[in-house]
């Protein structure tokens, strides 16, 4: 059997089982890379490929570098990886094939931080960058708050509908999420008030078809605001803001260190990003235990006498 045509029975199978058009997108993306590699290897049969022929793709992922010169993230190539681990498993199971070449293929971690963690105040000056002044500005603050205030994902930020929203119960309803389902997320103060504006005094004016279900609009041909939109302006308004170079993941990650830092539970913060596993939460729990060592460092008595200890030794040596 041909890979491109296993590949496309895989790609049906995911659209029988209702997957997320960002699961679909990413899989036909990840396995198109995936048999451009394996055809310059002349590897065209899929009962051809070895263990040896992914592993050399996933060497070449790390040394691959994005439109802007800077080297795919582990996340990205895990992503990548992880779509083609469940195709191989996916076809083996179906017996396609006898052996599954991708079973012991490991994944790069992605269990940490992204660098740029946005303090409160950075996440503050960003709120405020748009401009209250024009339709964009209004628009793109709407767009900032619910990022930041509900910790959605900017694929599910681009999903939302019209009809999505309740701004009398305050609610968010988040469809086809990660793994395909759904969740209903609240939406606080100020997320509420942005969307508000939004709504009464921006998106009429952005609307072209009536019949146009998207809750975010494009400024010029009112049509649904697409991933790159969403990146853009944020990064945007994040030099505006002099908060340095910002993805827009950054304001869910604020979102949920902000919220742990707050006090809240991380069962609540788990429920609210939509997490499967509480242990994917749990990494943003290790910015509260660094901010405590930090404390601790610098308020307690024994490590205030070490420190001290610590300068003297170094003003003498300097000496």
């Amino acid at each position: 059997m041909l890979i491109r045509a296993a590949v496309s029975c895989y790609l049906d199978e995911l659209v029988a089982r209702h997957a997320s058009t960002s699961l679909l997108t990413q899989s036909e993306r990840s396995l198109s890379r995936l048999a451009s590699h394996l055809r310059e290897n002349s590897v065209r049969q899929l009962h051809d490929v070895r263990e040896a022929h992914l592993v050399s793709f996933a060497r070449k992922l790390r040394e691959s570098k994005t439109p802007r010169g800077t080297l795919l993230s582990a996340a990205t190539q895990a992503s990548y990886l992880q779509r083609i681990k469940s195709c191989f498993g996916a076809l083996a199971r179906q017996g396609l094939l006898l052996q599954d070449p991708a079973a012991e293929l490991v994944l790069p971690s992605t269990a940490r931080l992204p660098r740029t963690t946005l303090s409160v105040s950075e996440a503050r000056r960003l709120m405020e960058a748009p401009r209250a002044t024009t339709r964009t500005g209004r628009r793109d603050r709407a767009i900032l708050e619910t990022l930041y205030g509900t910790g959605i994902r900017r694929g599910e930020c681009t999903r939302l509908d019209l009809a999505d929203l309740d701004l009398r119960a305050r609610t968010l309803l988040v469809r086809n999420g990660k793994g395909g389902k759904d969740r209903m997320v609240p939406v606080a103060g100020r997320a509420a008030a942005a969307l508000g504006v939004y709504l009464r005094d921006v998106r009429p004016q952005l609307v072209v078809d009536p019949s146009q279900e998207a809750l975010f609009l494009t400024a010029w041909w009112g049509q649904r605001l697409g991933y790159m939109s969403i990146s853009l302006l944020v990064e945007r308004h994040a030099r505006e803001a002099g908060v340095g170079r910002l993805h827009p993941h950054a304001l869910r990650h604020a979102c949920a260190t902000h919220l742990l830092r707050g006090g809240a539970d991380v069962r609540h913060v788990q429920v609210l990003l939509g997490h499967r596993k509480l242990v994917t939460t749990s990494i943003y729990t290790r910015v509260v235990v660094e901010d405590l060592r930090n404390v601790l460092a610098a308020a307690h008595p024994r490590e205030q006498k070490r420190a001290l200890k610590t300068a003297t030794r170094t003003s003498a040596r300097r000496a």
